[in-house]
């Protein structure tokens, strides 16, 4: 009777781990499932993971059971891969910091007083081992009160950097484990007190970064809404300016067709061609803004480096299928990805001979799922390659080459794929992106 009370507390606390791990991880994160798929899960990691702590291998629980942690998390949250790696390490060191910090603490005490603690694997160990997850239990409080105010991105990179605390720590605390407890008093409150100090300075700092993150996530969307703005705004200015040169246009065609009548009752047939030609030029040359999608920022973003290349006398070719929608695609997204692609098409053109600079673009629906951005542009330099990625060719190739990896990371978090080749003097680019995946 005493064996099955002692298996279902053991089956309780693996519960419990994986009930703050999700509590965890949900002040983060949303679900991905429905309330019963996370109780099905949450029941079967439970289990195996309790199965694992009576086979009473330490090597194996703690290789296993971040593991089980990790597919845990990967199968309830919104997470990416590389993210929810870097936070089951996080929360994996709270929780061995705590283990580390109380086996401290009952040194202390068997040491100083009449009481003996029994191991946390026997029956009476249980009791203390409650009041263990209980103090686990509201730091994971503590934590989740701050953490639950801060937008942590899927693309967070500064995630791996908030590894290097809890780790380090967990090191040193552990180090004091192995170590002969200190028989002065003096001594062992002071190794105590810095154990304890240690262990919530992990939680404080771990907020900090993550604050720091969001703010510089913050700062970066300010910016962005900022070059978006601006977009808007010279997009709003480039159609009043169209509307401008049409109303003049339309306010003297009475007069040009009173002129055409005229002329043709006179038989002078070539001047009036000549007129039409003449004015044909006009309206193109004050027209010159297209307009070439219903989107503002994407058509900002077109017309700015269709500009450049004519400048460069870069010959440009454009097809954009009608009525596509980018709203899928958020806005700094689309500066990104359009924006690193045609302006490394336009700079590779550009180093080829006056005559041969060519830049094809088409933006069209390769399916009813994927909305597909291609790009042909001469080329005239060898493509440097490490296995199946380019190098960039520049001479400062620290800080050139970046713009293609941002490109493949947003065209993964699209759900797409980016293709790029290089035939004879021809650069193919194909961007593919899922027109029903959340950016």
């Amino acid at each position: 009777m005493e064996n099955n009370l002692f298996s279902l507390s053991k089956f309780l606390f693996c519960s419990a781990d994986i009930y703050m791990l999700s509590r965890f991880f949900a002040s983060i994160y949303p679900y991905k499932t429905s309330l019963k798929n996370r109780y099905i899960y949450g029941i079967s990691v439970t289990f195996i993971i309790f199965m694992i702590n009576s086979i009473g291998s330490s090597a194996l629980n703690f290789t296993t059971v971040p593991i089980c942690y990790y597919i845990f998390v990967l199968l309830l949250f919104k997470v990416s891969l590389t993210n929810g790696i870097a936070y089951t390490i996080i929360y994996f060191a709270f929780v061995g910091g705590r283990e580390v910090l109380f086996e401290l603490l009952y040194r202390l005490i068997i040491h100083n007083l009449p009481l003996y603690i029994p191991p946390w694997f026997t029956t009476g160990g249980v009791y203390f081992l409650t009041v263990e997850y209980f103090f686990g239990y509201l730091f994971l409080l503590y934590i989740e009160k701050y953490i639950k105010k801060i937008n942590i991105t899927n693309n967070n990179v500064f995630s791996w950097y908030l590894l290097i605390v809890p780790i380090l720590s967990l090191m040193i605390s552990s180090c004091f484990v192995y170590m002969d407890f200190p028989k002065p008093f003096s001594v062992q409150i002071f190794m105590c007190s810095g154990a304890v100090l240690l262990y919530f300075s992990n939680a404080a700092i771990f907020i900090i970064l993550e604050k720091y993150t969001d703010m510089m996530n913050k700062i970066k969307y300010a910016e962005l809404y900022s070059v978006k703005r601006d977009m808007e705004s010279e997009h709003f200015k480039n159609i009043l300016k169209i509307n401008d040169h049409y109303r003049c246009f339309m306010h003297d065609v009475h007069s040009y067709f009173g002129s055409f009548r005229l002329l043709a009752l006179n038989g002078e047939n070539d001047k009036i061609v000549e007129i039409i030609d003449e004015l044909k030029g006009k309206i193109q040359k004050e027209t010159n803004i297209a307009i070439y999608s219903s989107n503002p920022v994407f058509n900002a973003i077109l017309s700015e480096r269709i500009t450049k290349a004519k400048e460069l006398e870069i010959e440009i070719s454009l097809f954009v299928e009608k009525n596509i929608k980018f709203d899928f695609i958020s806005d700094a997204d689309m500066i990104s990805l359009f924006g690193n692609l045609l302006d490394n098409a336009i700079e590779a053109a550009e180093k080829c001979e006056i005559g041969k600079r060519n830049v094809n673009i088409k933006v069209f629906m390769g399916t009813n799922y994927f909305l597909i951005f291609h790009i042909e542009n001469s080329f005239s330099m060898k493509v440097k390659k490490a296995g199946d990625k380019l190098i960039t060719s520049k001479s400062d190739s620290k800080h050139h080459g970046l713009g293609i990896g941002i490109v493949r990371s947003l065209a993964e978090k699209y759900g797409g794929s980016l293709n790029l080749i290089q035939k004879d003097d021809l650069f193919l680019t194909t961007l593919a992106v899922s027109a029903f995946t959340e950016g």
